[in-house]
């Protein structure tokens, strides 16, 4: 299926030497747009059907030569296409398996002189490195002027203009990030404030645009784009760190930390000390705002996680107690067998016996697994005081 993208959209007054509008094609029945920054140039008419003319169910990444301009807005090309000696290309990346951070468009070329785009604007976060020649980049009405080993920032949605050296153009690669958590993993490097940097010639970062564009060629691409999404943004904060000191983290987000890392580890033996050492914080600290959010304390949030696992083992499975026990977090059994008992009521084989009696008899067993809590926003606490004033009166 083809899908127009409109996001970055040609200036007034005409377009740049290679501005176009741009397409992207996804795999599977509910493809997902995939916006490729100076892929194609607008050959075929909005909307039309290229599914004849294109694979686009490959498992494999889909090749193509840049088609250059010399064609109507709409229209199919007004002269004799020319190809070009630079490698552009698509590849297929499911944003819905990689929500958190994915690439979401990679590529390399090698310019021509005065090549340009923009001003326009990006929406993705989209990083180009320069192998070769020199160029200019402008954005809050500066300019840069770049050359080999420099790597300049496109932040999402500020206005940006580029443009290759008339008479030494580079030659660059780019990747462009996406996902929720994108920009807060970009902005823990300097460069979101600098906006450009130099780099060694065998920094870590300049291999994994190395990297992206061999995996074009392998199997299991998608594994290894996303597995460069993860390095890049840990090399931008490891090597390029932000000098600002973070600013110190709220209740409610050490309280969902908390949460994070207890669902983590509850299986095996931990503490509140060990959690307060993972954050930093003071073990009585973590008891006290957990407690005040979440209206029960860490030993009984942890215990509930346990015990609603072990109750959906004995139900399920025809595990040993003592199995269950240690899945759970618990090396003494007997141990595990009270606290059982304390919670449900009943011994762990006497609520297996009965819960799978049920199951015998068709009977609707209720749901031992509690859903994930969550931070209580303001809402929820004033319904809640309000209740308890209620139940008071």
């Amino acid at each position: 299926r083809l899908i127009q993208q409109d996001n970055d959209r040609e200036p007034a007054g005409g377009p740049s030497k290679d501005a176009s509008r741009f397409f992207g094609f996804m795999p599977g029945p509910d493809p997902v747009a995939c916006h490729l920054d100076a892929f194609l140039s607008p050959v075929f008419p909005a909307g039309q059907d290229i599914s004849g003319k294109m694979n686009l169910q490959a498992a494999r990444p889909v090749f193509h030569p840049r088609i250059r301009p010399g064609h109507s807005r709409t229209g199919l090309p007004a002269g004799p296409a020319k190809e070009t000696g630079m490698q552009e290309f698509i590849f297929s990346n499911d944003f819905y398996k990689s929500i958190e951070l994915m690439v979401y468009t990679s590529g390399h070329e090698k310019c021509e002189p005065l090549h340009a785009y923009g001003p326009a604007v990006r929406s993705s976060f989209m990083f180009h490195y320069i192998h070769r020649g020199k160029g200019i980049y402008q954005v809050h009405d500066r300019t840069f002027h770049l050359e080999a080993g420099d790597m300049f920032l496109m932040i999402p949605g500020q206005r940006i203009f580029y443009q290759a050296d008339e008479n030494d153009p580079w030659e660059y690669s780019w990747i462009g990030l996406q996902g929720i958590k994108a920009e807060e993993y970009v902005k823990r490097s300097g460069l979101y404030e600098t906006l450009v940097c130099s780099l060694e010639a065998d920094s870590p970062i300049t291999g994994i645009f190395e990297r992206l564009q061999s995996a074009l060629h392998q199997d299991n691409a998608d594994l290894l784009f996303n597995a460069c999404a993860w390095e890049f943004v840990y090399q931008l904060a490891s090597l390029l760190p932000r000098q600002q000191k973070p600013a110190a983290l709220t209740p409610d987000e050490y309280t969902e930390m908390i949460l994070t890392y207890v669902e983590q580890n509850y299986e095996r033996s931990i503490t509140v000390q060990e959690i307060a050492d993972h954050l930093a914080l003071d073990r009585s600290y973590v008891h006290r705002i957990f407690k005040k959010r979440m209206n029960m304390s860490v030993k009984e949030y942890i215990l509930s996680l346990r015990m609603a696992d072990a109750s959906s083992y004995l139900i399920h499975t025809d595990l040993s107690v003592s199995d269950i026990a240690r899945s759970v977090g618990y090396d003494d059994v007997l141990y595990f067998s009270r606290l059982f008992r304390k919670k449900k009521g009943r011994s762990p084989s006497e609520y297996r016996k009965q819960k799978q009696q049920e199951l015998a008899d068709n009977a609707v067993l209720p749901d031992v697994t509690p859903a994930r809590k969550t931070v209580p926003d303001k809402a929820e606490k004033k319904q809640a005081s309000d209740q308890e004033a209620a139940d008071k009166a």
